[in-house]
């Protein structure tokens, strides 16, 4: 028995949606969720998939269908024999049939130098993107009324930094294939240094950002499957308005790309580290088109070396990635357990942009659309005279942007 993926080939949502004028209300969550059902429903192969996986579930016990939540990435995730796969090939031609696969945890380098205690200087990423600047002079957003699900290997919410911060906790349980509640417990210590630079006491971007602790990647490793589940569960949560995705594949997959256009479909917007294999190299989803994709940079404004990029051409449409930048080399977030190190890698980079997104829908009352907050993003950036294929639009500010 095997896990497969299985959702119409052809069909792209983002071709159907204006995905830039979603919204990021809960009110809107509810219209745009049953927006993409709909979608779906009208689709013909994707009722082929339906009636197909019907048939075969009433007349052998082999072929077992995972639990859907809202239905909104058109997929289906699906258990049964490889002679099974083989025969919906043959018989269904215009359906994509995926083995599952693995999803890897970006590898920071970590510095294992543990402080109780940080200086100004050690808060050099907050300098960076002039959040301090902002307020000194009076700037007062905290990201409040926002929620952001961090999809990584679980959070320790006992840290001082994130006490309080973490509203609830969620894990895949292999046995009942289905996202359950658990204790928020991190399995790698990961988790911790990303939700601090989101809204950690004193390291983060907007301290009073709450999180959604979503274990996609349990010990650094997870399944492309999960992925899909975890976005199918995300939708049901009109409180989420930014999913942080620090994991993924060292190639392009058309599948990963349109499962993050139902993301922006819904309200939801994903942003994703590029990957820590340096030049000319780069991982899904952050490769995606519509996924907002964050490169690092030191203290002394260079782009790391070890940051990812790419020139991407999918369907005769040239993009480049990542889309803009953030601090990701030597920056002191909360570590498990207590205190705090200095890591290096783009899923440092990313939290902090998802940290100033939050600041932007907090005084907007989340009523822009999803194509002006990506706007507002990247037309607020500080041009640091690198080439544009490895900056992007540049390093993010906070000043500008709000």
């Amino acid at each position: 028995m095997s896990v497969y993926i299985i959702r119409p080939r052809a069909t792209s949502l983002a071709r159907s949606l204006k995905l830039g004028f979603r919204k990021f209300t809960p009110e809107s969550r509810k219209a745009q969720v049953a927006e993409v059902v709909s979608f779906w429903q009208e689709d013909p192969v994707h009722q082929q998939i339906e009636d197909w996986l019907e048939d075969a579930q009433k007349d052998t016990s082999e072929v077992a269908k995972y639990p859907d939540y809202s239905g909104i990435t058109g997929a289906s995730v699906v258990e049964m024999p490889d002679e099974a796969a083989q025969r919906i090939r043959e018989e269904l031609p215009n359906v994509l049939i995926l083995r599952d696969q693995p999803i890897e945890l970006i590898q920071p380098q970590r510095n294992a130098d543990t402080k109780d205690e940080l200086t100004k200087n050690e808060l050099w990423h907050l300098d960076a993107i002039a959040l301090n600047i902002a307020r000194q002079n009076g700037f007062t957003g905290t990201g409040k009324n926002i929620t952001i699900a961090v999809l990584d290997t679980s959070i320790d919410s006992t840290h001082p930094e994130l006490q309080g911060k973490v509203t609830e906790s969620y894990s895949f349980n292999d046995r009942s294939k289905q996202i359950q509640s658990i204790s928020s417990q991190d399995t790698n210590g990961h988790g911790t240094h990303v939700a601090g630079l989101i809204c950690g006491k004193q390291v983060g971007v907007a301290p009073e950002t709450k999180l959604i602790d979503a274990v996609l990647i349990p010990r650094g490793t997870g399944n492309l499957s999960n992925l899909i589940l975890w976005l199918d569960w995300l939708a049901l949560r009109a409180d989420v308005n930014i999913a942080n995705i620090s994991a993924g594949i060292p190639r392009y997959f058309d599948e990963i790309s349109d499962l993050i256009d139902t993301l922006l479909a819904v309200g939801i917007l994903p942003v994703c580290a590029i990957g820590n294999d340096g030049f000319n190299n780069h991982i899904a989803p952050a490769n995606c088109k519509n996924s907002l994709s964050v490169g690092a940079v030191n203290s002394n404004n260079q782009v790391a070396s070890f940051s990812g990029n790419a020139r991407m051409i999918v369907n005769q449409q040239l993009y480049n990635v990542p889309y803009l930048v953030a601090p990701g080399e030597g920056v002191y977030s909360s570590v498990q357990g207590g205190g705090y190190e200095a890591w290096d890698g783009t899923s440092m980079a990313a939290p902090i942009v998802s940290g100033v997104a939050a600041l932007i829908l907090e005084k907007y009352s989340k009523q822009i659309t999803v194509g002006s907050l990506i706007d507002g993003l990247l037309t607020n950036c500080q041009d640091l005279g690198h080439d544009r294929e490895r900056q992007g639009k540049g390093l993010i500010q906070v000043t500008a942007a709000l």
